[in-house]
């Protein structure tokens, strides 16, 4: 390696490294995890943990829908595996992302239910409250949430899965999108976490100048979906809004709105030219082989990184706030949170369900999941030590906006947009254009949904 290059300017953020092994599970991953809320992967197997609930008198069935990811498993697990026993079947079968969604439609939908609880995160739960297909909990909460003791999750995660002022769910884990280097790199040419998109594009150019790494940057592009997530970062980082005020007017032809597309434009062009196949998966890889020294990912992402059974770099990462796309703006994130809720139209007993709720969402399975994801109460969390959970909860605490607008009309206008951003970045439209037809786009979704 050359000898270290001078920092371009002195600025000192906040990172965190690696101190300590990760708990037990985290070497189960892998680096081919389908792209959800927070994290996914293949399947963690648990024994179940200790439900201490009133079982029903009669013999009931209870099935719950959730996607297969190691950041889920443990939590459906926890009731699938172990309250089940005497009259009490608790079914969790196996469900790929996209199709929880549909079979959490069809089921809910219908007038009766298929499945009695859902697994839910934020582009999903609006329509599910807004059509009236998930139960309020707020009473439940009041007259048994104490055994629960859900003080543990933070407000901020509980808001997560709030509709209309009603609590509709209980979150299981959370992620935001955080900055992930390799320090060792970083500290031998005295570079600091970037604090603007302008400044992780200089470093790239650094390190390859210093390195020869050929392409330092890399982070998930694809144009189904990742590029998306990209612009929603560099939106909500410009102070821009998906939508004007707390209507569904779509608000992309804004100045906002044309500037992230430029941004995505230039992060392009510091990357390698096959970005646009790049999701999650794919960064991960070049991460774990050295190709690359600097990405923005979902925490949820990030325990991968430290097996060192999958990478020679494991002990070399290190962790921080995500840069802000112009200086003194919010961090470039976005915030995900998961969680259960009760079918509405479900035939088995509320007061059940929301038993099986509290041993899915509860410490033991909080502590199994916690290898793999960071758990929603905050004390399995902490005791975890995720050396990548301190930038992600620095995140979470900030003051500012995150995540996706929690409408129901959300995910029909995110699932039109990734082909006209894939256009700007591609070059065969103009960030103007984009902007023209992203708005377009979206007006057509929401009246196609009836909003």
């Amino acid at each position: 390696m050359s000898s270290p290059a001078a920092p371009p300017a002195t600025r000192k953020r906040r990172s965190f490294r690696r101190t300590g092994r990760l708990a037990a599970g985290a070497t189960v991953l892998t680096a081919t995890m389908l792209l959800t809320a927070c994290g996914a992967g293949a399947d963690i197997n648990t024994g179940g943990v200790a439900c201490d609930i009133e079982l029903p008198e009669a013999a009931t069935t209870v099935n719950l829908l959730s996607y297969n990811s190691v950041s889920t498993d443990p939590f459906s697990n926890a009731v699938a595996n172990g309250c089940t026993t005497d009259n009490l079947t608790v079914n969790a079968p196996a469900t790929d992302f996209a199709g929880q969604n549909q079979r959490a439609i069809q089921s809910m939908s219908g007038s009766s239910a298929s499945y009695d609880i859902v697994e839910v995160y934020g582009t999903v739960y609006p329509l599910y409250a807004d059509r009236g297909w998930i139960a309020p909990l707020d009473d439940l909460i009041s007259e048994r949430g104490d055994a629960m003791d859900l003080d543990d999750i933070p407000a901020t995660l509980m808001e997560q899965l709030q509709y209309d002022g009603k609590q509709v769910g209980i979150p299981t884990f959370w992620g935001t999108i955080i900055f992930v280097y390799r320090q060792d790199i970083f500290d031998e040419l005295g570079l600091e976490p970037p604090t603007t998109y302008a400044e992780m594009i200089e470093d790239a150019a650094i390190i390859t100048e210093k390195t020869g790494m050929a392409e330092p940057l890399a982070l998930p592009f694809n144009p189904a979906g990742d590029v998306s997530t990209a612009y929603n970062q560099i939106l909500t980082s410009l102070g821009g809004t998906w939508f004007e005020g707390d209507t569904s007017v779509p608000n992309l032809d804004s100045p906002e709105g044309v500037q992230a597309l430029q941004e995505l434009v230039t992060l392009y062009g510091a990357m390698s030219e096959q970005a646009l196949t790049f999701s999650s998966p794919e960064v991960i890889t070049q991460l774990q082989t050295g190709q690359a020294a600097m990405s923005m990912l979902f925490s949820g992402r990030m325990s991968a990184l430290l097996d060192s059974e999958q990478t020679d770099y494991a002990d070399d990462f290190g962790f921080a706030v995500p840069p802000a796309v112009e200086e003194g703006g919010d961090f470039a994130t976005s915030l995900s949170v998961d969680g259960f809720a009760i079918a509405e139209n479900s035939a088995v007993d509320k007061d059940l369900l929301f038993d099986l709720v509290g041993v899915a969402t509860g410490k033991a399975a909080s502590a199994e999941a916690a290898g793999a994801t960071i758990p929603s109460r905050t004390t399995e969390a902490q005791e975890a030590e995720l050396p990548f959970e301190p930038a992600a909860r620095e995140v979470l605490e900030a003051d500012q906006q995150l995540g996706l607008p929690h409408v129901p009309w959300m995910s029909d206008v995110y699932s039109v947009m990734a082909p006209i951003f894939g256009s700007v970045v591609t070059g065969e439209i103009t960030p103007e254009e984009g902007a023209a037809q992203a708005q377009a786009a979206a007006e057509a979704a929401i009246a196609t949904a009836g909003y």
